[in-house]
This record gives C-alpha cells, sequence and structure tokens, in this order.
C-alpha cells in the first residue's frame, strides 16, 4: 500500500559486537509530520537507542528506499511513552508523508495488517502481515497479525484503508499494541493528520477521543 510505505522509514543497526557474529535489527520509523523546510518528524520505538551504536535512516522514495544517511541519537527531540522521537530531513522533496490517524474505534474481528521490515539486515521485502484485532479497550488492542519476534518493537498496525490504528509494543502470546487514543497523547506536541472513517479532520480540530 503505498500511503502506508510513505510515512514510514527505516532504521537500521548492527547489534552484535563481534564483526563475525554482526547481525542488523531493521525497526519501523513513523513519521508524525511534515516541517515547512520538508524534515519529518518521526517517532520509533525507544528500546535500542541508549545503546553506542550507529544508527542509519532509510526514507522511502519512488522506486525503494533513498540513500542512507546517519542518525545522531544523542539529539532527540524528545523521548516519551515508550518512544524515541527525532527529526531527519530526506533528500527528495515531495514523496514522503505525515501518517494518518484514525480515530474511529477499532472492533473484534475488524481486519488489519501491519508494517514489517524483514530481520535480516536487507531492504526490501517488507511485509504487510494481514490478521484481525482480537481484543480492545481504550487504550490498548490486541491483534494476530502474522510478524517475526522482533515485530513487537514499534511495528505500525494500520486498517485496510492505510490509516494508522496502532503501533505494536508487547508479545504476550499476543500482540499488544496502543490504541490511537494513548499516542495522541503521547505526540500531542506535533500536528498529526486525524481522520474519523477515513475523512481528514480540518486543522486544529480536536480528536473526539473515546474512554
Amino acid at each position: 500500500m503505498e500511503q502506508v510505505r510513505k510515512s514510514i522509514v527505516r532504521i537500521s543497526f548492527d547489534w552484535k559486537p563481534k564483526p563475525e557474529d554482526k547481525r542488523f535489527m531493521v525497526i519501523a520509523g513513523i513519521i508524525l509530520s511534515i516541517e515547512d523546510d520538508g524534515s519529518a518528524v518521526i517517532a520509533a520505538n525507544s528500546k535500542f537507542f541508549g545503546m553506542k551504536k550507529r544508527f542509519v535512516v532509510n526514507f522511502p522514495n519512488a522506486t525503494g528506499y533513498e540513500q542512507e544517511q546517519e542518525l545522531d541519537v544523542r539529539k532527540p527531540i524528545k523521548s516519551a511513552g515508550g518512544f524515541y522521537i527525532f527529526a531527519a530531513k530526506p533528500s527528495e522533496n515531495g514523496y514522503i508523508k505525515a501518517v494518518r490517524f484514525e480515530t474511529q474505534s477499532v472492533q473484534v474481528g475488524d481486519p488489519v495488517h501491519s508494517f514489517v521490515f524483514p530481520r535480516e539486515g536487507y531492504i526490501t521485502p517488507t511485509g504487510y502481515c494481514r490478521g484481525s484485532v482480537i481484543d480492545v479497550c481504550c487504550r490498548v488492542l490486541f491483534h494476530d497479525c502474522d510478524m517475526h519476534e522482533y515485530a513487537y518493537l514499534g511495528s505500525p498496525l494500520f486498517n485496510l484503508s492505510g490509516d494508522l490504528v496502532g503501533i505494536t509494543y508487547l508479545d504476550q502470546g499476543h500482540w499488544q499494541a496502543w490504541t490511537v487514543w494513548e499516542l495522541l497523547d503521547t505526540f500531542k506536541k506535533w500536528k498529526s493528520t486525524i481522520v474519523s472513517k477515513g475523512i481528514e479532520e480540518p486543522a486544529g480540530a480536536e480528536p473526539q477521543v473515546e474512554e
């Protein structure tokens, strides 16, 4: 889904200390907003960002991904709610999009898919892992997308229209994801794109968050 791909960056780093045992971790970064100068505000799971590693970011483009750029992890915009939030600017203008937060509640049985990078240190293929919602409350939802074991590290969850409905953060035999209500509280500093039933809300409108 092209809309989804435009709002996700690839973040990678090696996480084994010995060259002969080098393994790559690849996680998703979600584009929260795009600034006037074209730079993107990006949120990613914060688990690894305290490590002394070389992190690189690849922005999506029309043919795949741009060349990597190194991320200075010492200069986050903010760390909050289990997310590391930073800014970076793509080399090409006009392709990336901010993710759209769907404020309409998901229901048990609703089809969803998760955007997951592969375990290996390669850019492709990317998995759109399908599943459904198996339980939901106001701040957390549970789903059964068929993903690898590292997918709990911030894999975004979308409805079939390509709008964000959650971000996975825990695996306890089933996947747990923060709902949009929780995410909008965490990311309220930034001008997120909010939709209701796929229809974009006017700029500055307060989302009707369900408790």
